[in-house]
C-alpha cells in the first residue's frame, strides 16, 4: 500500500524511521526514455513493530527513491510503501513498477485529462458509471492508436 501525506501520522512516521534505519536489501535501476532519465533506488526495511498494531500483518517498509531529468530539469522524490509481503528490494521494485504503469497509463489521463477528480457526477450510482464510460474511452483511444491522450486530445475532440 502507498503510504500518501495525507496518512500523516504514518507518513511522517515512516520517513522518520527509515531516514534513521539501514535497509535489509536495496535495488538500484536506471531508465531512459520518453524524454528523461531515471535513477531509482528501492530500498526494503524491517523494524516494523510499532506500527503492528494500527497495521496488522505489516512485514516490510519501502522506501522508493527517485530522481533524474525530465524534459532537461531535474527532479527528486520518495514515495513510501507498506506491505504484509517479506520480499527482496527487485521484487518490490518490479510491483511498484506495475503500480505507476497503471497510475500513468490510466488514472492520470482519467483525472487529468478526462477531468474525472472535477467531474460534477457526484452522488448516486453516476460517479461510477462515468468512471466506467472514462475506462472504455481510455481503453478504446489505446486501441485506435493513441498513446498519449494529453497530445492527442486536440486531433480527436
Amino acid at each position: 500500500m502507498c503510504v500518501k501525506g495525507n496518512q500523516k501520522t504514518l507518513y511522517e512516521g515512516i520517513n522518520a524511521q527509515l531516514a534513521t534505519s539501514r535497509p535489509i536489501d536495496v535495488a538500484f535501476t536506471t531508465e531512459r526514455g520518453h524524454g528523461r532519465q531515471e535513477h531509482r533506488l528501492v530500498s526494503v526495511y524491517d523494524g516494523v513493530e510499532q506500527w503492528q498494531q494500527r497495521w496488522p500483518g505489516i512485514a516490510r517498509m519501502i522506501g522508493v527513491y527517485r530522481c533524474g531529468y525530465r524534459d532537461h530539469r531535474p527532479y527528486r522524490n520518495a514515495h513510501y510503501y507498506i506491505s504484509d509481503l517479506s520480499w527482496d528490494a527487485q521484487q518490490f521494485s518490479q510491483l511498484v513498477r506495475g503500480h505507476w504503469s497503471i497510475e500513468n497509463q490510466l488514472h492520470w489521463p482519467k483525472d487529468v485529462v478526462l477531468g474525472e477528480d472535477t467531474a460534477r457526477q457526484k452522488t448516486g450510482d453516476s460517479p461510477a458509471n462515468w468512471s466506467f464510460v472514462r475506462n472504455i474511452f481510455v481503453n478504446l483511444a489505446r486501441r485506435c492508436g493513441f498513446t498519449s491522450l494529453a497530445k492527442d486530445r486536440k486531433s480527436v475532440v
